[in-house]
């Protein structure tokens, strides 16, 4: 069975999911979600996901009501009974049903797995890469919701959504100092001078498993890289750049503001990532 639903510990067609209109994760946004590619019916980097889900459940005092190992284990049960060797995992928690807007632990959390066939990014968008233009919103770095993934994902909705009328691909978001943040979906890299540049944590951004490979990659392949907080001059001015998360992986960003960044090809850097990160998914999943 293709796509499947683990729901606090039953799995469902997702037809025959339920769960209450009265969750706050529905009424207030209130919960956390990680999503995951899965290579030959793994989830990749799966601990490090759950490492991050649990460090923002704290942030926000949310008890999670289950541990690591059993998230772990359940990820990896819908998988398998889901049949499916490439596959998108999200793993969703919310504070569950009940308690007034201010009562934090009124209520028992509610955990969601769903598993589903991966769409993968066209093939043509790696070779020609991905265009981007700047987004209206901004990327708050002073809020308590920064650098957490939570149910709270409209302002990413609607950069995307702008920037696709635009006739973009992405839509890159600066903090409220006018740094580069991130993108709607994704990480944000250049390469300037033959070094790997990424805004550092504290510029807002969500602090992604993929990025971290990335920077584990650029130690490992001998390629100089550096965390520093950059501005739109920058990005115009880069001679490469790219975007990562979990499901696009490594994806060149060739144009910003319709302009080309660089040779508006991708670049040897990130091409040379993008080998190495398959290498990489290719020797942690083929056991």
């Amino acid at each position: 069975m293709p796509e499947l639903i683990w729901h606090d510990g039953e799995i469902f067609p997702p037809k025959e999911a339920r769960c209450s209109c009265l969750d706050r994760g529905h009424l207030y946004g209130d919960g956390l979600f990680e999503t995951m590619r899965a290579y030959s019916g793994q989830a990749f980097r799966l601990p490090a996901h759950l490492e991050r889900l649990t460090a923002s459940a704290d942030r926000i005092h949310l008890a999670l009501p289950t541990t690591d190992e059993e998230l772990q284990t359940a990820v990896q049960k819908t998988l398998k009974e889901s049949a499916l060797a490439s596959a998108y995992v999200r793993l969703t928690v919310t504070r569950g049903v009940g308690g007034s807007p201010s009562q934090l632990n009124a209520s028992t959390p509610s955990v969601i797995i769903w598993v589903r066939p991966l769409s993968n990014y066209p093939a043509e968008l790696y070779q020609k890469g991905m265009s981007a233009v700047l987004a209206e919103a901004r990327r708050n770095e002073h809020s308590l919701l920064s650098n957490l993934k939570t149910l709270n994902y409209l302002d990413n909705l609607l950069a995307r959504a702008a920037a696709q009328r635009a006739g973009a691909d992405e839509a890159i978001l600066l903090n409220t100092s006018g740094q580069l943040a991130e993108a709607a979906a994704s990480n944000l890299f250049i390469v300037a001078d033959g070094r790997v540049l990424t805004p550092p944590i504290e510029a807002g951004i969500l602090p992604g498993i993929t990025r971290a490979c990335v920077l584990e990659l650029c130690a490992a392949e001998g390629i100089r890289f550096t965390e520093a907080h950059l501005d739109v001059g920058q990005l115009s001015a880069a001679e490469e750049a790219f975007l990562t998360n979990s499901l696009m992986e490594v994806m060149p960003l060739t144009s910003f503001a319709g302009e080309p960044i660089g040779s508006g090809q991708p670049g040897e850097i990130t091409k040379q990532l993008q080998q190495a990160y398959r290498r990489l998914v290719d020797e942690e999943t083929s056991a």
